[in-house]
């Protein structure tokens, strides 16, 4: 009889002991799977509850082009380099280049700002007159001459060449510009330069001068497909195998870009500190390179 108890009481303990075992397994599961990451309900919920993160608003479309041309002005004062990564031409190695100017104006009729750059710390060959646009948030390069440029307010603009070697003397010869709101650049029109009576004057044409002012002009078309031929009694010198033309003839070439349009006068200012941290783009930290050698 009292074996018969105790086979009783093993057999009361064993069951208990399964049903702890059971129940413990049953409370580490959950910890398990959390601990890989899995999400509780509660924490669902307080996720369902929290609210949504705060919008920051993008930067009005004025405040973007300033900053896009105070980050370009920096770069050219402190390293000399172009918004695409070319290195411009300067009288010193490294440091700022103060003497160059920059001014910020609507001169392509577009109705934004450009960024309009003489960079003239450089020999002749080096100097840069560049104009750069702002648009679908991106800096693009609209014009890249000698920087002796005149803007007018329908959209042409007048660069001057860079040297007046020829016969022209007084007249200095230029091409003229176009803007093309479409390719947002500008388009050359054509080209003009003249030879003076005062230059070479046994050979000069004066039939073509009806005026008798004794200047004529070269047309020179925008596929810049300009011939040269020696003229007698020219010396070193050339001209323009093109024909030349009067004064009448070379002022309705120029009208038809011009139409009646003003000049605009930008406001230059020097390429200082100053004045790139009044666009409201503070200076940049920058390590300048290593020289070479």
């Amino acid at each position: 009889m009292k074996q018969f108890i105790w086979l009783l009481c093993g057999i009361f303990v064993s069951g208990l002991l399964l049903g702890a075992l059971s129940a413990c397994g049953a409370e580490r599961r959950p910890e398990t799977f959390a601990a890989r990451g899995e999400r509780s309900s509660a924490t669902e919920t307080a996720l369902e509850e929290a609210p949504p993160p705060e919008e920051v608003p993008p930067v009005p479309e004025d405040e973007a082009r300033r900053l896009a041309y105070g980050r370009a002005l920096w770069d050219m004062y402190q390293l000399g380099l172009l918004p695409g990564g070319e290195e411009l031409e300067r009288t010193t190695d490294l440091g700022p280049q103060e003497g160059n100017q920059f001014a910020i104006a609507d001169v392509n009729g577009d109705g934004a700002e450009e960024l309009v750059v003489y960079w003239t710390t450089a020999c002749v060959a080096g100097m840069r007159g560049l104009v750069y646009g702002y648009t679908d948030r991106e800096l693009r390069l609209e014009l890249s001459e000698f920087p002796a440029l005149t803007f007018y307010n329908n959209g042409a603009l007048r660069a001057d060449w860079s040297h007046n070697q020829g016969w022209a003397m007084d007249f200095w010869p230029h091409t003229l510009y176009r803007y093309e709101p479409e390719a947002g650049t500008y388009a050359e029109a054509g080209a003009v330069d003249a030879w003076d009576s005062r230059r070479n004057p046994g050979a000069f044409p004066k039939d073509a001068d009806a005026d008798g002012d004794g200047l004529v002009y070269f047309l020179l078309s925008e596929n810049r497909n300009w011939g040269r031929i020696s003229v007698p009694e020219g010396g070193a010198y050339e001209t323009w195998t093109v024909p030349p033309v009067d004064g009448a003839a070379y002022e309705a070439w120029r009208d038809s870009l011009l139409d009646g349009a003003e000049e605009i006068k930008p406001d230059f200012q020097p390429l200082t500190e100053e004045n790139i941290a009044a666009l409201g783009c503070p200076r940049p930290d920058v390590t300048y390179p290593e020289p070479l050698g």
